[in-house]
């Protein structure tokens, strides 16, 4: 299900980033990019397609750091600039222990000044 234009419902900010995402469903964890990033959430471009609603284990690569959450697919949708069979997905966050809330937040003030 794609995201509708013109919808925000944001509360925190986003940040471009270019870093790496391991997540999980079932099975072993898979790789993807991260294309920004913020104290919510994050919209990562993975190889496949995983609809709305679905639960993920993630680990969000931050430099030299990374942080584990628990997290939900908002929306997801094929990534339009390649035909290799990448797709875009808003994810938030709905689990984040404090030190990785921290490390998060800190992470974010350091690069971003935010």
């Amino acid at each position: 299900m794609a995201k509708k234009a013109g919808e925000e419902r944001r509360r925190h900010r986003r940040y471009d980033y270019a870093g790496t995402v391991k997540y999980r469903r079932l099975g072993p964890n898979t790789a993807g990019r991260i294309r920004n990033l913020s104290e919510g959430g994050l919209l990562a471009e993975l190889p496949e397609l995983i609809g709305p609603g679905s639960l993920l284990d993630v680990d969000v690569g931050l430099g030299d750091r990374s942080i584990h959450a628990e997290a939900e697919v908002v929306w997801a949708q094929a990534a339009a600039e390649t035909s290799g069979g990448s797709y875009l997905h808003g994810i938030k966050f709905t689990r984040l222990e404090l030190q990785d809330r921290l490390t998060l937040a800190v992470f974010i003030a350091k690069v971003y000044g935010g």
